[in-house]
């Protein structure tokens, strides 16, 4: 019995020995996937008249599954150290933040939701959480905890530049239409929204420059937006970079330590 259990430790926490992602893992990963994919479609009503009964049946089995998967890693929690042993290891990890997520994405499988009750299954989207359990999806949010920390102070200046080109065309916009288009650009608040989806491309069309003035206020504040898209872009890149290749780095200098003992 502990065999087994040290066996499903190491399948959850993705000790293998490939270095590839576990059997476990892959199957929690799928079934979140997939349980996702039901509580968006049976927002459609259509779906939701037609295909209601069967969705209904495999998210109940998908709850069963999370289900076994909770208890698995119940069983296994006075392995993990942090929680410690015996009962106060089960009872630790049940008030952990992880394991909380997962009772929560437990619970719209059997509530039996059903018409007046309905928006209730938006509860179900709630299993988006357990993503946080992948390991790839944790180096992931390292590697971008890393590129805002190490760039922050480029971050800074960017920002700046953005609030800078923002606040300038939106006066200079308010000074060229503001008589022309009062209820539109008639004030500095209404132009830097009109500033804002310009900057950012969107341009919802909402508001638009009609005098030559405004066009060409327009024409500019559209050409510095791309710099006040690009530079960010291209920093968080150079960010995502740097850690990528520190972590090869290590990786490369934890190898060669554990062939030249």
């Amino acid at each position: 019995m502990n065999q087994l259990r040290s066996q499903i430790y190491k399948q959850i926490i993705n000790k293998t020995t490939d270095d590839q992602t576990s059997i476990f893992n892959k199957v929690c990963g799928f079934t979140i996937f997939i349980s996702i994919v039901f509580a968006v479609l049976v927002t459609e009503n259509s779906i939701d008249y037609r295909f209601g009964d069967q969705i209904d049946f495999l998210d109940w089995i998908i709850g069963g599954l999370f289900c076994i998967e909770y208890l698995f890693r119940l069983w296994v929690a006075p392995l993990e150290g942090i929680y410690g042993k015996g009962w106060k290891g089960y009872l630790r990890y049940m008030i952990s933040p992880m394991a909380i997520i997962d009772f929560i994405a437990i619970i719209p499988s059997f509530i039996g939701v059903r018409t007046e009750l309905k928006i209730l299954r938006i509860i179900r989207l709630l299993r988006i959480l357990k993503i946080g359990r992948n390991e790839k999806f944790k180096k992931s949010l390292f590697h971008f905890n890393y590129a805002f920390s190490s760039k922050s102070q480029e971050l800074q200046i960017s920002t700046f530049y953005t609030v800078l080109v923002l606040l300038i065309s939106s006066t200079f916009m308010y000074l060229a239409e503001s008589s022309i288009q009062p209820e539109l650009l008639g004030s500095i608040p209404r132009c830097l929204w009109w500033s804002i989806t310009t900057v950012s491309a969107v341009g919802y069309g909402d508001s638009i420059p009609v005098t030559a003035a405004g066009k060409t206020i327009a024409s500019i504040t559209s050409l510095m937006g791309i710099g006040a898209i690009a530079i960010p872009t291209g920093i968080l890149a150079s960010g995502f970079s740097e850690s990528i290749a520190i972590q090869n780095r290590n990786l490369k200098l934890a190898i060669k330590n554990a062939d030249n003992p």
